[in-house]
């Protein structure tokens, strides 16, 4: 049977990628925007409405297989205010209360644990670092008061990587950093920031995971870590950069944290959708890795 998936943030880096897993199930996409001409998959739905408008919302379907959460401001560094704080927790508020008798996945961000050594479960405190973590604790809070009404999931996903990233981000800065450099350069490699330890997980496997929590019936819980559980630093991620390169450099780091969400360890434990849904990450950092970089691969 043919399922209808609304998808909020449908043209974002992880949206895109959502919208084309599900079209190859054969189920129907329909893509919530506030303006048409966002480059999606061939085949999805657009409905042009504003979130931060409930009357724009007047003709959206209030019932649906299944709601992806997407949209929201989403780069911790541009939370210098509380302004995307509200943005964020407002129009998941005018969504929820949009809908009916739909399941409904918000996704949330591993930036809401506590800092810790340990790899992070569901279960464990919540004391966010920084303002977007903030903003992902504040739309988690509301999904109890909905419960019933709607079927509201929670997923906290770790770190993506994969093609179409945002290119300010870290990862995809990297890429070109050392893309550009001279083959035979062999200085040392300066990083600002820590050499964090991070779960960094292949987009593909993030989308499959929200999907399998969706495809859940009566699920025994409603929060799921979204991550690999391998521990990987920085510097692992440059070298692996530079093995696909054939190249070898040595790398220093600044020693200071870039930002409020800069901690050195986040980790995550997939264990609980491992038992649940039978779900496990099927990509390698390096796959991950080699994916982004192929343009540039010999």
């Amino acid at each position: 049977m043919t399922r209808n998936y609304l998808l909020t943030g449908a043209s974002g880096f992880v949206g895109r990628h959502m919208a084309e897993a599900i079209l190859r199930r054969g189920d129907v996409v329909v893509a919530l925007d506030r303006e048409e001409g966002q480059n999606l998959p061939l085949g999805v739905q657009t409905l042009v409405m504003d979130l931060q408008d409930p009357s724009s919302m007047a003709g959206l379907p209030r019932t649906w297989d299944g709601v992806i959460h997407l949209a929201g401001a989403s780069i911790p560094s541009h939370f210098s205010t509380p302004a995307p704080v509200t943005f964020n927790l407002g129009i998941t508020l005018n969504l929820l209360e949009h809908l009916r008798d739909s399941k409904v996945l918000l996704v949330s961000s591993c930036h809401v644990y506590a800092p810790s050594n340990q790899r992070r479960r569901e279960d464990d405190p919540i004391v966010p670092q920084g303002r977007y973590g903030l903003s992902k604790h504040l739309t988690e809070q509301v999904a109890p008061h909905y419960q019933g009404a709607l079927d509201v999931r929670v997923a906290r996903p770790f770190n993506h990587l994969g093609q179409g990233q945002r290119p300010e981000l870290v990862v995809p800065s990297l890429l070109r950093r050392l893309a550009a450099a001279a083959a035979s350069d062999a200085t040392p490699i300066e990083m600002a920031g820590w050499n964090s330890v991070r779960d960094f997980i292949d987009v593909r496997d993030v989308v499959s995971a929200y999907l399998a929590i969706l495809d859940l019936e009566a699920p025994a819980h409603r929060t799921f870590n979204v991550c690999t559980g391998r521990a990987s630093s920085i510097e692992d991620v440059v070298q692996t950069v530079l093995r696909l390169q054939g190249r070898t450099r040595e790398v220093h780091f600044q020693g200071s944290p870039n930002s409020t969400d800069d901690i050195p360890f986040l980790v995550g434990d997939p264990g609980r959708l491992a038992a649940d849904a039978g779900w496990t990450a099927q990509h390698s950092l390096e796959d991950s890795l080699r994916s982004m970089m192929a343009p540039n691969l010999s």
